[in-house]
């Protein structure tokens, strides 16, 4: 594949499946927009294994396929596959942390592997696998740098990947999977059957809105480290900037959480990103 046409399939395949990380790529520096394309589109690549096979061995063929396709493309291989390829030029030009690379991968096997979060302490671990080790390659990528990054990736893939999986509920119900901590909604007198039976109920609804608050404090904290980093090192943390009016539309009494995903508006979404500093 012509290295024009390899671009354009890995930028359409990010924006599909990450709009909102890929219009945070748009204000990165020039330099940085091909590998955080290729970052987030090898992400989508990977969060989509569990809804195309039909048996959790045939996703783990996959996950182990992408990572030998990336150990490949890494040493200038071609695959013929244009987001490993892509990735694996990334992985050339970046000195990236390959315990991170295989956090990102490994924390796949719970998709394929279970349709129910069990509890709040295995959600908290797969937001810093997923959405914390995305951030942390983010700024990989910018040369962010700093004491306080860590943290910030931690509570930032916390409240980033927290409010994705509240808007996501209908996508995933819809499949047969709950990531919201079954403990929780039992809690609450709810159960992940009754979510999957299509049942909002207010049970539901109150452990949203524990989340929504756990969503807002790990921001605030996010935002409290953020302080402690430079200009550009911050840049990597741009797409929380959505985070608060995202959970604004959550919180909204006339959005169905099991059967709407609560969206903003597009002139919004551009202009929270374009005031991020």
């Amino acid at each position: 594949m012509h290295e024009a046409e390899r671009g354009n399939t890995v930028r359409r395949i990010a924006r599909a499946g990450d709009p909102d990380r890929s219009l945070a790529v748009l204000f990165a520096p020039p330099d940085t927009r091909a590998d955080l394309f290729a970052l987030y589109a090898f992400n989508v690549e990977l969060a989509r294994i569990a809804e195309q096979v039909s048996e959790p061995g045939l996703g783990l063929i996959k996950l182990q396929w992408w990572r030998e396709a990336i150990e490949r493309a890494g040493k200038g291989e071609a695959t013929g596959n244009p987001v490993a390829d892509a990735f694996g030029e990334t992985l050339r030009r970046r000195a990236f942390s390959p315990t991170r690379i295989e956090t990102l991968i490994g924390a796949r096997h719970f998709d394929i592997a279970e349709r129910i979060m069990p509890d709040w302490q295995s959600l908290e671990a797969y937001l810093r696998d997923t959405a914390g080790t995305l951030f942390a390659l983010t700024g990989e990528i910018v040369g962010a740098r700093g004491p306080a990054l860590e943290p910030a990736c931690e509570a930032a893939g916390q409240a980033f990947g927290l409010t994705g999986l509240m808007r996501a509920l209908p996508v995933h119900a819809a499949k047969g999977r709950v990531y919201l901590p079954a403990d929780m909604l039992r809690r609450h007198g709810t159960s992940p059957e009754r979510i999957l039976a299509g049942e909002t109920g207010e049970g539901l609804k109150q452990v949203l809105g524990e989340l929504r608050q756990k969503a807002q404090d790990a921001l605030d904290e996010a935002m409290r480290h953020l302080t402690e980093l430079d200009t550009p090192t911050r840049m990597a943390f741009r797409p929380l900037s959505l985070v608060e009016p995202y959970l604004v539309a959550l919180s909204k009494s006339g959005c169905d959480p099991l059967h709407q995903i609560a969206e903003i508006n597009p002139l919004t979404r551009l202009w929270r990103m374009a005031r991020w500093s």
